[in-house]
């Protein structure tokens, strides 16, 4: 019995260092506080990974989709020892079980390697946050003909199309928002960021997005009270971005997603995109978040102001 469960942990340790070409992840997966913190649920702080269902039902993902990569290696890290690194090929779908939705046959199709925070209706997130990630795109990310691509996410729980993404839009980062399709009583399912040309803010340009470190704080509360309702956003230590107003719809929370989700890609060239993550935290305060080590003042954050404050009429 030992004998063969020492093949089933060497099988494994092969399969998971990237000599086979597809592995059975975990479908909840906790991550060192080396990269995240402060994200709990009532499992502890389990992250679900996007995958497609085999005949027996196990979550299998290529072997590249995600690994946690040390400094030491040479890879790039913000802070501490680790990171995540996380990779996208032409064709990688994801299917929340067999027979059931799928990226690939989607109208219009997807692709997507991406972590979601695990959730219920006790553990989703609401009131007043901060946020903060930190994200890396190598320098030679491609151009890639896609109609979309997400790295970032505050979803909310009961409908799919998410109130904030951080979208790659050719060779700089875009915020997109959604505030204005919450309605009093719902989320406007028909309603979309192109509905409205203040739902989109270029927030990183090309000569300051890749090769380097791109630091995101979030300050939030997440109410369907007009009135008292925010999300403020600093890139780098700046102010960039400052809304008021509902940020869910009633009885309705917040989950968080990070990894790439993008339209199927067209380009017939490369069409793989890798990114890194890492300082991924959550605190009822700025000060919690300890932002001190990244290289940031709360008082000074908070002391800043912005020219246009956008506001949902």
């Amino acid at each position: 019995m030992r004998k063969l469960s020492t093949i089933i942990f060497f099988v494994f340790l092969w399969s998971y260092n990237g000599f086979a070409e597809n592995i059975n992840v975990k479908k909840k997966i906790k991550f060192p506080k080396d990269i995240v913190q402060g994200y709990k649920n009532d499992m502890g702080s389990l992250w679900g990974l996007s995958c497609t269902y085999s005949d027996d039902n196990k979550c299998m993902t290529p072997n590249y989709a995600y690994k946690i990569v040390n400094k030491d290696k040479d890879y790039p890290v913000r802070l501490g020892k680790k990171s995540v690194r996380m990779e996208l090929r032409k064709g990688d779908c994801h299917q929340k079980r067999k027979g059931s939705y799928n990226d690939c046959k989607a109208s219009p199709p997807a692709e997507r390697h991406e972590f979601s925070l695990e959730w219920d209706k006790l553990t989703g997130i609401n009131g007043k946050t901060w946020h903060t990630y930190s994200i890396f795109l190598p320098s030679d990310t491609p151009v890639i003909n896609s109609s979309w691509i997400t790295m970032g996410q505050f979803h909310n729980v009961d409908y799919d199309k998410p109130p904030v993404n951080f979208d790659l839009k050719n060779k700089h980062f875009e915020l997109v928002t959604r505030f204005h399709c919450i309605h009093p009583s719902k989320f406007k399912k028909s309603c979309n960021s192109n509905d409205n040309p203040k739902a989109i803010k270029k927030i990183i340009n090309s000569e300051k997005l890749f090769g380097q470190w791109n630091d995101f704080i979030v300050n939030a509360n997440w109410t369907s009270n007009v009135k008292e309702g925010f999300f403020k956003l600093w890139v780098n230590g700046q102010l960039a971005y400052h809304y008021i107003g509902r940020t869910v719809a009633p009885d309705d929370q917040i989950t968080v997603q990070f990894g790439i989700y993008r339209g199927a890609a067209q380009s017939s060239g490369d069409a793989n995109h890798v990114v890194y993550y890492d300082e991924i935290r959550k605190a009822k305060s700025c000060k919690k978040l300890k932002l001190g080590k990244l290289g940031f003042s709360c008082q000074d954050l908070e002391n800043q102001k912005i020219e246009k404050i956008y506001r949902l009429q």
